[in-house]
């Protein structure tokens, strides 16, 4: 009974390890293995990682991890957002509009900060980058 009690102890002990490191390691790992290179100029950088986005909100979500280098503790603006959008039309191909943001958020891919019009990245964008492997 002792011999079981520490043997279900250790793989406790086990799963908690990877529940409570998962986050950390698995956005590292999937960094390291899609090598996003964030020194790229903004057009550069969404020219070649938006080559299988389909929606605004996929484009809304790259722009703030451009903006943010990957970091989900940076602040963003909608502004910046919005700048970057404008200089960046003609390989997104849509106008921007706010409801973009809207729909991130709903996907989990950025979250709204308390001061109004500000984002940073959730802890799913790399969702977006998916199907561009």
């Amino acid at each position: 009974m002792i011999n079981e009690i520490s043997k279900i102890k250790e793989r406790l002990d086990k799963l908690e390890s990877v529940v409570f490191s998962k986050k950390e390691n698995s956005l590292h790992s999937f960094s390291q293995s899609t090598n996003i290179d964030f020194s790229l100029n903004e057009r550069a950088f969404i020219k070649r990682y938006s080559s299988n986005l389909g929606n605004g909100q996929e484009f809304t979500t790259l722009i703030v991890a451009y903006l943010s280098e990957g970091k989900e503790a940076t602040q963003i603006s909608s502004q910046e957002i919005k700048k970057v959008w404008e200089r960046c039309s003609g390989l997104i191909g849509i106008p921007f509009q706010s409801i973009f943001t809207t729909r991130a958020k709903g996907n989990g891919w950025i979250n709204p900060l308390e001061k109004r019009g500000f984002y940073e990245l959730g802890n799913s964008w790399l969702q977006i980058l998916d199907s561009n492997e």
